[in-house]
């Protein structure tokens, strides 16, 4: 890959598995990593600012403002720094840095490379019950609304060029803003693609925040999330 890649990784109160991400991910990547912390309370900045090399950027937000605000304060980094090539992934260890050089290679072909834990029908994961089931049926009800497959809606592992960045508009601060992404993709007619990666739940008890913990309540605040971007996008 030619171009400039970063590794976009947001995080909120990972001080138990920051150190350990980091040593794997530079085991496995030695290009610009951007940290962007969610106002977290536990010392996760501390840590972040200790252990930070020379080709790590790490940005702080004072207060939580939520998964997607931290995802979109990174975009807006990259944009700003002439990234070419941003690959997200989680800090808690559910992402093997060691996948990163399949999402670079792919970008080479598709503006946007999504990972999917669940491309097979047939993928064995440690994933709660209600999170397959929510995942399996947003995933239905996409594909009924633009006629467009997304195996893994919720995957926060993902490649995008600098190019799918600078045309798309993103509002959601929570956990939709994946799903808002999705739909993006859709209204603009950008090339993807899904790859599989490793179903990974250090800790499957591991809630949610923002009180979407209550499955019925989580799937909800998803259907919203599609509803409110159809009736602000105009679709091909």
């Amino acid at each position: 890959m030619n171009g400039r890649n970063l590794v976009l990784c947001p995080v909120y109160n990972e001080r138990e598995f920051l150190e350990e991400f980091y040593g794997r991910l530079r085991a496995h990547y030695d290009g610009d990593a951007l940290f962007v912390d969610d106002g977290s309370t536990d010392g996760s900045e501390r840590i972040l600012r200790r252990m930070c090399d020379r080709r790590t950027i790490l940005l702080a937000h004072p207060a939580r403002s939520g998964y997607g605000a931290a995802l979109r304060s990174g975009f807006e980094c990259a944009l700003k720094r002439d990234y070419e090539n941003i690959v997200t992934l989680d800090a808690d260890l559910q992402h093997d840095p060691r996948e990163l050089a399949v999402f670079l290679k792919t970008l080479e072909d598709y503006e946007v490379v999504l990972g999917s834990r669940y491309m097979s029908e047939a993928v064995r994961t440690d994933a709660p019950l209600e999170r397959i089931v929510i995942n399996r049926y947003i995933s239905k009800l996409m594909k009924a609304l633009f006629f467009v497959a997304f195996t893994d809606p919720f995957c926060g592992f993902r490649g995008y060029r600098d190019s799918f960045l600078k045309k798309v508009y993103l509002r959601e601060n929570g956990y939709g803003l994946g799903l808002e992404i999705l739909v993006e993709l859709v209204r603009t007619a950008t090339p993807f693609t899904e790859i599989p990666v490793e179903a990974i739940y250090v800790n499957p008890q591991r809630g949610f925040l923002d009180g979407l913990d209550d499955p019925r309540r989580r799937l909800l605040y998803y259907l919203d999330v599609i509803s409110r971007k159809r009736g602000q996008a105009t679709f091909p």
